[in-house]
């Protein structure tokens, strides 16, 4: 290396800044009539929003029971529609399994009524004789869901 290619490293003009070995004090936090105002306004606030979650579920739940009202007659007209059609199915698969059967009368005992006639009144059935024709997995379904409703 030549002599004109070597620069000597030197300090900055007017030298280095000097070493801080004091201690260092942290900033205050905040004062504690900031804290209480903070903390006042994130409450009042959030009582608010409370209060209007509040409001709005008993609104909704009071358009739902409406609605429960409104749609019941509609749900147990349906319900009984599917009702009579399983208790005809049922004398449909009794007449068709028993036709060969002389003297058997659909809905009879060898021709002894099993019911007496009582008028318009509805004799509702075992469930084991309504589920008789049905399938398995539904007696099971539905005998579970009494079970747990």
């Amino acid at each position: 290396m030549s002599a004109e290619g070597f620069r000597q490293e030197m300090p900055p003009k007017g030298g280095f800044a000097g070493i801080t070995w004091e201690r260092v004090p942290l900033k205050k936090p905040w004062s504690g009539l900031k804290l209480l105002s903070l903390f006042t306004v994130v409450t009042a606030a959030s009582y608010r929003v409370y209060i209007e979650n509040i409001r709005l579920r008993r609104r909704l739940k009071r358009e739902n029971d409406e609605i429960t009202v409104a749609i019941e007659p509609l749900l147990v007209a349906e319900r009984d529609r599917m009702f009579l059609n399983q208790l005809r199915k049922n004398r449909e698969e009794e007449a068709e399994l028993m036709k060969n059967v002389p003297g058997w009368k659909v809905g009879t005992w060898y021709g002894e009524p099993i019911f007496e006639t009582i008028g318009d009144n509805m004799i509702f059935p075992f469930s084991s004789e309504y589920y008789a024709h049905a399938n398995p997995k539904d007696q099971e379904k539905m005998h579970m869901y009494d079970f747990w409703m």
